[in-house]
């Protein structure tokens, strides 16, 4: 990993030296884990280039080609650019070889999207930016298939995606990414992405996030097949619960303590001290245990914290169903801290784990959407502020 690129600026300078004269071979010295890409094969039949590297140096040449890309401001060219870069940094840990001959490299994007956000943790990248940067990764196929869905599942998927990045990179990053290759039916993948962004431009998105009418709109649409999103829903939770995210040693405890006095807490750790079983063991027993004491306080509608990582989309999806079941108003609190900060914290406390077991967690972290719940709130450090000689980020919202 390229510890402190973005906080010394190297990412800044690359970039900059990149668009005036293609360094491919420095960005690699940068980032090791693009070495990779130049033994990756993909299908001849999408990709006639082969070589994932190959691919990727496409894919940048024809974005910093795009006529649009001049007209953004220096960080979002300076994220776009990034994503660009790590985009499939996925596919050699996704790639095989089926029966068939074919060459497949499912599951890339999110592979890929873990990977940019361990490299970014490391490089110092500030939250916002980073994870903008993993949501385009993430989702950089989207575009490929939009428009074939159903037209109620088109809007559902635009409306979330504009929740959590500018719907104008997708769109960019997805032009560069059909046009940066050798393929079969090069005109029609590029019509697949003109197609998609014609999805988000008739929902003003591109503009602005869907304007829904109230918070239980927005979770009720997202959450249910049979919900239009201009509906307004009735609100009247009968309690609120909140559930606490972050990776182990980060602060939840303390978090809780000095903002959450007196409300009620089931603890994964403290019922597993409870019951005198440690984190290595079968962990059936905690999970019930501390399942029954929440409901314990949905019955009786009240306030209460979910204290555990809950570091992946999973993890919450489990907690904010029985929240819903119970018509409680569901809270998600991230806590995120520099990874150096992060690791002593975990080493000072009672409950630590090793770092390797950290080093497992980051990479499973999915921080938290903001769909996912009525509210998310992120209580993020970052390990510098955001440089200001680009000036300040218009569209590019925190996701």
């Amino acid at each position: 990993m390229a510890k402190n690129a973005y906080i010394d600026g190297r990412m800044h300078a690359l970039w900059e030296r990149y668009e005036a004269q293609p360094c491919w071979d420095e960005l690699c010295d940068e980032f090791p884990v693009l070495l990779a890409l130049a033994t990756c094969e993909q299908d001849k039949r999408h990709h006639g280039e082969i070589l994932v590297s190959t691919h990727t140096r496409m894919v940048i040449d024809e974005l910093l080609k795009d006529p649009d890309y001049a007209t953004l401001d220096g960080w979002a060219r300076f994220l776009i650019f990034w994503t660009a870069v790590f985009h499939d940094s996925g596919k050699p840990d996704r790639t095989k070889t089926e029966e068939d001959g074919s060459i497949t490299s499912r599951g890339h994007s999110r592979a890929g999207a873990s990977i940019a956000r361990r490299e970014m943790m490391a490089a110092g990248m500030p939250y916002a930016y980073r994870e903008h940067m993993c949501s385009l990764i993430l989702a950089h196929q989207i575009p490929f298939w939009l428009y074939e869905q159903t037209e109620a599942a088109q809007t559902k998927k635009a409306i979330m995606l504009a929740m959590e990045l500018d719907p104008l990179l997708l769109i960019m990053h997805a032009r560069a990414d059909a046009r940066g290759r050798i393929c079969h039916d090069p005109e029609d993948i590029k019509m697949r992405v003109e197609l998609s962004r014609e999805v988000f431009d008739e929902l003003g998105l591109f503009d602005q996030r869907y304007p829904f009418a109230n918070e239980e709109s927005m979770l009720a649409y997202v959450r249910r097949d049979d919900r239009h999103p201009a509906y307004e829903a009735y609100m009247d939770f009968a309690c609120e619960g909140t559930i606490m995210s972050g990776i182990q040693g980060v602060g939840k405890d303390t978090w809780i303590a000095e903002n959450m006095p007196g409300v009620p807490v089931v603890s994964l750790d403290e019922m597993r001290e409870e019951m005198d079983i440690e984190w290595t063991d079968n962990q059936g027993r905690v999970v019930q245990a501390v399942l029954e004491a929440a409901k314990s306080h949905l019955r009786a509608r009240r306030d209460f914290v979910w204290n555990a990582t809950n570091i992946t989309s999973d993890q919450r999806e489990k907690v904010i169903s029985l929240l819903r079941d119970y018509n409680a108003r569901v809270r998600i609190v991230y806590l995120e801290a520099p990874l150096d900060v992060l690791l002593k914290q975990n080493r000072e406390r009672e409950a630590s784990v090793p770092d390797a077991v950290i080093d497992r967690f980051l990479a499973k972290l999915e921080p938290p959407r903001d769909w996912e719940a009525h509210e998310v709130v992120r209580v993020v450090r970052d390990a510098v502020a955001p440089k200001s000689r680009y000036g300040s980020v218009q569209k590019i919202p925190a996701p």
